[in-house]
């Protein structure tokens, strides 16, 4: 006790300004290291033993390397810990996350009033770092809707101060699961098609294709071989049975920061295009890309977000 009390001293000091609240600090200060009353910290020290945690893919790289990069790695997004989906169904009910946002096809689908956005088929539309801050901050991102926005202009979602990590990460998972159906299917993520507009371009080539999903995202590690067997074997079969499908072009686009690979889809037309964003089929082929990407992007146009113009492209004579 004698110790912890001249560690505390030695911090805080004696002087008038800290008088106020050193004892309430020290205190506190003591029990934190593990000095309680009667306690020799010099014959029994405390042990801490580190929690457990599940296994998850990791990115590794230097410091330095790190700085150079800006801080964080290129298409950096917010990783939430691994969660177990059947955990975060029932912490879901437990939380009383279904009163207000439905879930087609769940059992408690039929107790909730509504008054929060659907998540049906939510998973499909955002990345799981996306969930976590939804959770978290909902004020970071305002949804525009009926009774979504509180008279004080913040979210009408509650805040859950005592959730703990593991409980974030298995809310995460299990609404990361649920990417089929609903009133969100159709739905893509935007890619900025109204900004730019009033900007001077060249018009995209002719061809049989006349509306375009886009899907930016990065392999995950170790799995391109796997990935690009799938699709020379199956995947690019799979896809063509849609109707309307008329190409598919990838990209690698080191230029810009974010997911390097791009994916894009060619239809006939925009009723082709809706049809294939809206399939509620589970075993559909967007699906299955999943296993071999990590998060992703996804934009819908009516010309293709990359293309070659002729008239500012040339090749060395001779």
């Amino acid at each position: 006790m004698a110790n912890c009390t001249a560690m505390v001293r030695a911090k805080w000091g004696s002087g008038t300004a800290t008088r106020r609240w050193a004892t309430t600090a020290a205190v506190g200060m003591i029990f934190a290291l593990g000095c309680a009353p009667g306690t020799d910290t010099e014959t029994a020290p405390r042990t801490v033993e580190p929690a457990s945690r599940p296994a998850t893919k990791s990115l590794r790289v230097s410091m330095m390397a790190l700085h150079q990069m800006g801080g964080v790695p290129p298409g950096w997004k917010l990783t939430p810990p691994p969660g177990d989906v059947e955990v975060g169904r029932q912490t879901f009910v437990d939380l009383g996350c279904h009163s207000c946002h439905r879930v087609e096809g769940e059992a408690f689908a039929e107790d909730t009033d509504g008054v929060g956005p659907e998540l049906t088929g939510m998973g499909a539309h955002h990345p799981p770092g996306y969930f976590a801050e939804a959770i978290l901050n909902p004020d970071a991102i305002l949804i525009e809707g009926p009774g979504y926005i509180s008279e004080d202009g913040r979210s009408a979602m509650p805040s859950y101060p005592d959730l703990t990590v593991q409980q974030l990460g298995d809310l995460v998972a299990y609404i990361a699961s649920l990417k089929t159906g609903g009133p969100h299917a159709g739905h893509v993520m935007g890619g900025g098609q109204a900004r730019r507009r009033n900007r001077q371009r060249p018009p995209a080539p002719e061809g049989p294709a006349r509306a375009f999903f886009t899907q930016a995202y990065e392999v995950k590690q170790g799995s391109l071989p796997a990935f690009e067997e799938w699709f020379q074997r199956e995947g690019a079969a799979k896809f063509f049975a849609y109707p309307g499908l008329v190409s598919i072009d990838t990209y690698v686009d080191e230029t810009k920061r974010g997911p390097g690979i791009i994916t894009i889809f060619g239809f006939t037309d925009k009723t082709s295009l809706q049809r294939f964003g809206g399939d509620l089929r589970k075993d559909r082929p967007a699906l299955e890309i999943d296993e071999f990407v990590g998060p992703h992007d996804h934009q819908r146009s009516d010309q293709p977000p990359v293309y070659r113009v002729p008239s500012l492209s040339a090749e060395r004579p001779g």
